[in-house]
């Protein structure tokens, strides 16, 4: 996919700022609440964890949506191909109603050339 590059740089860069940041957001922390560094340690353990969570729902995701566009890329062109076999279909319908016409007009003309036959009179009821 195309747009995976952007969103990838986009998370990269957001995972970055987290742990960038966290380091300073917990040195502030710990310089007015008074926080010791184990529990600034397992805060950021925590933080990577999430981040690492996060990391692979964004991967689960990145295949799931590649796998989605594959089925609809697959199922796009069993419609393209089955609408070509319709069309196809329809084709040699008007084809052969085309040459149906044509053998009608054909034996219609025929039918103009030939001499009409004479009609015998009709003897009435009440002549004998």
């Amino acid at each position: 996919m195309t747009n995976t590059k952007p969103l990838f740089v986009s998370i990269l860069a957001l995972s970055l700022m987290c742990l960038l940041a966290a380091p300073l957001c917990a040195q502030s922390a710990t310089q007015s609440s008074g926080m010791d560094a184990q529990s600034m340690k397992s805060k950021m353990e925590q933080m990577r964890g999430q981040m690492e969570r996060m990391q692979t729902q964004m991967k689960d995701n990145m295949a799931k949506m590649e796998a989605a566009a594959a089925a609809m890329k697959s199922h796009m062109e069993t419609e393209q191909a089955n609408m070509k076999g319709q069309m196809d279909l329809q084709h040699a319908i008007i084809d052969q109603l085309q040459a149906m016409t044509d053998q009608m007009q054909a034996m219609t003309d025929r039918m103009a050339m030939m001499p009409m036959p004479k009609s015998k009179p009709q003897k009435s009821a009440t002549t004998k």
